[in-house]
C-alpha cells in the first residue's frame, strides 16, 4: 500500500471512530432512561412521600462492596443516593416524580439529578426482583472534598405539582461523611 492510499484510509477510519465516539457520548449523556410510565389510576390521593438511603456505587461494581449501605466515603468513591417516592393516599409508587439530591460541599450546593429505575432490564443475577420503585443518583467525592459531614437533602416534584423533601436524621453519625 502506498502512502497515497494509506493516509486517506487512516483519516476515514479516524473520522468514523470520532463520529462513533460522539454518537455514543451523546447517547450516554442523555442517560438512555425511558420516561416514567403514565400516572396510575387513583393518583394523586395523598401527600407525596419520599425516603431512601446511601450506598456504595463503586464502578466497576465489585463484590462485596457494591450497593453496601454506608454513609462513610473516601475521596474518589461514588456515593449512591437511592430513593423511593410514594403516593401517600394509595401507598403505591409515584412513578411520575422527578427527584434531585442537593449536597452542600465546602459552602456550595451541588445538584445531583436522580434517574428513575423502574424500567426493568437489570441482570437477574443482581436483582431477584427488578428495582421498579427506585430513583438513583451518583456523586463522586472530589479529590479536594473536605473531610467531615456533608449536608444533603433530596427534593421531589410529581406531575400533579406535589412536592416532598427528604433529609437524613439530624444525628451526626447518620450524615453523609467524608473520611480520610
Amino acid at each position: 500500500m502506498t502512502t497515497r492510499t494509506t493516509i486517506p484510509r487512516l483519516l476515514s477510519a479516524l473520522l468514523f471512530a470520532a463520529v462513533l465516539c460522539m454518537t455514543a457520548t451523546a447517547v450516554v449523556g442523555q442517560g438512555q432512561t425511558p420516561a416514567p410510565p403514565a400516572p396510575q389510576t387513583g393518583h394523586p390521593s395523598g401527600k407525596l412521600v419520599i425516603w431512601g438511603d446511601l450506598a456504595s456505587f463503586d464502578n466497576p461494581a465489585t463484590a462485596p462492596m457494591h450497593c453496601v449501605l454506608t454513609n462513610r466515603f473516601r475521596r474518589g468513591q461514588r456515593v449512591g443516593i437511592r430513593m423511593t417516592a410514594i403516593d401517600g393516599g394509595s401507598g403505591e409508587v409515584e412513578n411520575t416524580a422527578v427527584l434531585t439530591a442537593h449536597l452542600t460541599v465546602a459552602g456550595r450546593t451541588i445538584d445531583v439529578p436522580m434517574r428513575w429505575r423502574g424500567a426493568g432490564g437489570f441482570p437477574a443475577t443482581e436483582y431477584p426482583r427488578q428495582p421498579a420503585e427506585m430513583w438513583t443518583g451518583v456523586w463522586t467525592v472530589p479529590a479536594d472534598a473536605p473531610v467531615g459531614t456533608i449536608v444533603y437533602a433530596v427534593t421531589a416534584v410529581d406531575r400533579f405539582g406535589r412536592t416532598a423533601t427528604f433529609s437524613p436524621f439530624i444525628n451526626l453519625v447518620s450524615q453523609l461523611t467524608i473520611v480520610e
